[in-house]
């Protein structure tokens, strides 16, 4: 069953989801007078913020969380899209931490502060989305499971929610209907907000299927090079004409990228286009969310922001996909582009006070606030 709501902007709105107040100033070693925006207090970690690594399948997975010891109500885990860092999730695990929600960032192998996969460091590459999604489901037992432990009684676990971004988006519903169950036969993740997940490519998507079959067995012959069109980044990578304007109309955030890239400190966060490999993978992942009775088995709740201008992922193969979905709140968001979560506060909040809301409602009003015993 969809639910689905229409947020159309006004031309006055007035933010609550992004954050506003700090609980301390944490300025990072990297502002200088050419990267101005990274000393906005927003843009910083949440306190005692903290990075660590895990091997997997031969790459170092990145992953932060903060260390301190506050008494949280929740925890999520946030998962970015292709080619995202964790640095540009701060905002918004600023704001999860306001709202006592322990924030816990995944870099997807590949991308961020994570291994790659190729010499060329710029390449999105990929080992397939069923081996990701195997050490994906290890990182979530060992680390998000263990983030989620009552500090205050070590028998129950704190609600665990899923906030994910487009291929962020695509891996969490892969999850929720492979993986979504503890040893001990719990569910993991008690509600997951998904922003403009990949269901399909919308470049892909355009073309016939007479033509795309073809043209990706012809790409697959080579699995290293760049996807059409595709290069190293620079700081003109998104000034591209097929670039340009089709990520965020925030102008702060959608500076962000290009900040944290082109500082000497951070240049190893920096990543270009995807390889072929990576499109022919992505491509059979979302064939396999379009089987008969694979959306249908997943429970866990979910709200799912559609962006009304993407031009990135496929619109139409999201409503298709939460329209099988048992418990799906969609909230279509007129005028966004593709990153919701970096885009104007006015879809920004939309979007996460919608979650919040739907959290109270499905998760929080419920005994022990959400929290299960730990069998």
């Amino acid at each position: 069953m969809v639910l689905t709501s229409h947020y159309t902007p006004q031309k006055k709105t007035k933010s609550s989801g992004a954050s506003s107040k700090l609980p301390h100033k944490q300025i990072l070693n990297m502002i200088d007078e050419t990267h101005p925006i990274l000393s906005q207090s927003r843009f910083q970690p949440p306190e005692k913020w903290d990075w660590s690594h895990r091997e997997l399948s031969g790459i170092k997975i990145r992953y932060g969380l903060p260390r301190s010891r506050k008494i949280y109500k929740a925890a999520a885990l946030i998962l970015g899209g292709l080619g995202d860092f964790g640095e540009q999730y701060y905002e918004l695990a600023q704001d999860l931490d306001n709202r006592d929600i322990k924030p816990v960032i995944i870099d997807l192998p590949g991308q961020g502060g994570s291994g790659r996969y190729l010499k060329n460091l710029h390449k999105r590459h990929s080992n397939g989305f069923d081996n990701l999604l195997k050490d994906l489901s290890i990182l979530i037992d060992e680390i998000v499971l263990s983030a989620a432990i009552d500090p205050e009684n070590n028998h129950l676990r704190l609600p665990i929610f899923l906030i994910a971004h487009s291929m962020g988006g695509h891996l969490a519903l892969r999850y929720l209907s492979e993986y979504n169950i503890t040893t001990k036969g719990q569910p993991v993740f008690s509600a997951v907000a998904l922003s403009a997940p990949m269901m399909n490519i919308k470049a892909v998507e355009r073309l016939p299927g007479i033509i795309s079959f073809p043209i990706l067995k012809i790409l697959g012959l080579f699995p290293t090079a760049y996807v059409p069109g595709g290069c190293n980044w620079t700081e003109q990578y998104r000034d591209r004409p097929t670039l340009k304007g089709i990520f965020t109309s925030d102008e702060h955030r959608a500076e962000l990228q290009k900040a944290f890239f082109s500082h000497p400190e951070y240049a190893h966060l920096a990543i270009g286009s995807p390889t072929n490999k990576w499109l022919n993978d992505a491509i059979k992942s979302c064939k396999k969310l379009r089987k008969k009775g694979y959306l249908e088995k997943i429970e866990t709740p979910i709200v799912i922001g559609l962006a009304g201008d993407d031009r990135i992922v496929s619109n139409i193969a999201i409503l298709e996909a939460s329209a099988r979905l048992k418990n799906c709140d969609l909230l279509e968001l007129d005028g966004a582009q593709h990153e919701i979560l970096m885009e104007k506060d006015q879809y920004r909040s939309a979007f996460l006070d919608h979650f919040f809301t739907f959290v109270e409602n499905n998760v929080f009003n419920k005994e022990n606030n959400g929290k299960t015993f730990i069998v």
